[in-house]
């Protein structure tokens, strides 16, 4: 549930929280997150509904189009009966239907996405073939630095990076070969 809607509903807010549940169905017309709403507004407020005005709807599911449903939405703001607010969520479901099968395969794709992500976590993070050229880059910066101080003219600090170089050579040597054991 959406943390405006529920501040909405707590601060006692009827005409917003109405506002909310009529916006709902076009933002999600499966209803799920609506049910869910309408449940925690029902709590809240016994005043929720109007006594319906006594207004028809229309039954034949062939006429049934958007400019229908804006004009029952708008027909809330004035009238905001159970019966006409059940007629409004039956005929978003069938009129945005295709908005709905979007948001599932959106959902869908989303659940998948992470399934992948955790189940090779690992595997997105540190790549073999990554590994193995962060291996060989130790193995070549140490080189580097092992011909580097064979041309530096102080001993001390010839000696200190040509020392460096080899152990990098050694550490990036080692973990290439293990990564080739594999």
């Amino acid at each position: 549930m959406k943390s405006k809607f529920k501040k909405v509903v707590d601060a006692g807010d009827l005409v917003s929280t109405r506002l909310f549940l009529a916006n709902e169905m076009l933002l999600d017309p499966r209803g799920k997150s609506f049910m869910e709403m309408r449940s925690y507004a029902e709590t809240v407020f016994s005043n929720l509904y109007d006594v319906h005005d006594g207004g028809s709807f229309e039954e034949n599911m062939a006429a049934w189009s958007e400019d229908l449903l804006f004009k029952v939405k708008n027909d809330l703001d004035f009238n905001f009966s159970r019966e006409r607010l059940d007629f409004y969520c039956n005929l978003a479901k069938e009129v945005l239907k295709e908005k709905a099968a979007k948001l599932d395969a959106e959902d869908l794709k989303l659940a998948q996405r992470q399934s992948n992500a955790s189940t090779n976590q690992e595997e997105y993070i540190y790549p073999y073939d990554s590994k193995k050229k962060i291996h060989a880059g130790i193995t070549i910066g140490g080189a580097a630095l092992t011909v580097a101080g064979l041309f530096i003219e102080k001993a001390a600090v010839a000696y200190a990076v040509s020392s460096l170089g080899i152990i990098g050579m050694a550490v990036g040597g080692y973990l290439l070969y293990n990564d080739r054991k594999k």
